[in-house]
């Protein structure tokens, strides 16, 4: 897995701030995979009749469950053989195309990172909408080098051992009279969305709320005292703080809640007013595989049955709305890529935090020294 650092804004900037929401998802159910093409299925690769592709994704439980859902069923039906890689990032693709050695036909990106890629000129292929049906993906979803195909939910969350009267909205949850102990923020800006919480809680419509106005934001923060904050910068921290007890409230991620209240956490949430950020599918510019990559990409964006059986499984949401109707109902009714959750929850603005995360976190750590 890539180093615990997220990239931002500038060519060569990082964010240094621990485990990001990425990289949880890699690790929190087993093991990484230490080195970038190790397939996660024990079985032996090799090319299929109608031949190959390599697909870089996060590594670990999260691969494996593309590989449930996803990869053994295109296997089946396409003759084409897959090679699941880790530790997929946007400056390990930008080496291998630097380099003329692409090694890997799709890749995973952040939001972020798909749109740092285009500004950069990143070489990267067309979409073949010609293979590739966009028929039930939203508009929304679909660019023309990638196409945005999962999506996690950043949410209010609290410990129900302790809050009878839990919040219904960031308004609430920022209350510090009505909360007075501690609440969990999340200090990594690249991968949260506190600003966009703190803006919501002092009244901003969700409608409203790019371009962020940062300062208003930090100001909307500032009424806690610094006593009613506990800083987290990993994803597991946020779950240790609530479960110790160190804080009651907490904006921790749905998958990361699910995993942690199987193993005996008491920790609730509302989707209300929750914030979605997702990943593209990326086939860069040189792929030894390309076609057959982009016939993965079809079967991962369109398959409904592949579809709702990985989101009924991780909790993750699809842009496959045909997928979506074949959810078990207590998985639709929270998976952020719902179209029922419109107006409920929000986007997170990849182009706006491409184009400002650099200048929000001078700010950002600026504030937090000044208190």
């Amino acid at each position: 897995m890539r180093q615990n650092r997220k990239q931002s804004s500038g060519s060569s900037g990082y964010e240094s701030r621990g485990v990001t929401r990425r990289q949880f998802v890699a690790r929190s159910f087993g093991a990484l995979m230490a080195a970038p093409f190790i397939s996660v299925a024990p079985r032996a690769f090799g090319a299929g009749k109608e031949g190959t592709v390599t697909f870089a994704s996060f590594g670990g439980a999260y691969n494996e469950a593309l590989d449930r859902n996803f990869i053994k069923p295109f296997e089946k039906q396409s003759g084409i053989s897959v090679r699941m890689a880790a530790n997929t990032s946007l400056a390990g693709l930008k080496s291998q195309v630097a380099a003329n050695a692409v090694q890997w036909d799709i890749a995973e990106l952040t939001g972020t990172e798909y749109e740092l890629a285009i500004k950069q000129g990143i070489p990267l292929e067309p979409l073949d909408l010609s293979v590739i049906r966009t028929t039930n993906i939203p508009e929304y979803a679909v660019k023309k080098f990638g196409i945005k195909y999962a999506f996690f939910l950043e949410v209010m969350a609290w410990d129900r051992k302790s809050i009878s009267q839990p919040p219904k909205t960031w308004a609430e949850f920022f209350d510090s009279k009505r909360y007075s102990g501690k609440r969990s923020l999340y200090t990594t800006l690249s991968d949260s969305m506190l600003l966009e919480f703190a803006l919501l809680a002092d009244g901003v419509a969700m409608k409203d709320l790019y371009p962020l106005d940062v300062d208003r934001a930090l100001r909307a923060m500032g009424r806690l005292k610094p006593d009613q904050i506990a800083w987290y910068e990993t994803n597991q921290q946020v779950i240790q703080q609530m479960v110790s007890g160190e804080s009651k409230l907490g904006m921790p991620f749905t998958g990361r809640v699910r995993i942690a209240n199987k193993g005996g956490a008491a920790i609730d949430y509302s989707i209300n007013e929750g914030g979605a950020t997702g990943d593209y599918l990326v086939v860069p510019k040189g792929a030894p595989n390309a076609k057959n990559a982009m016939k993965l990409i079809d079967f991962i964006c369109n398959d409904a049955k592949a579809g709702a059986g990985f989101m009924n499984e991780t909790h993750y949401g699809l842009t496959n709305l045909a997928a979506i109707k074949l959810l078990d109902p207590n998985v639709a009714r929270e998976v952020p890529t719902n179209p029922e959750l419109d107006g409920k929850i929000f986007r997170k603005d990849d182009v706006w935090w491409m184009e400002n995360l650099d200048a929000a976190v001078q700010k950002f750590r600026a504030w937090q020294v000044s208190r």
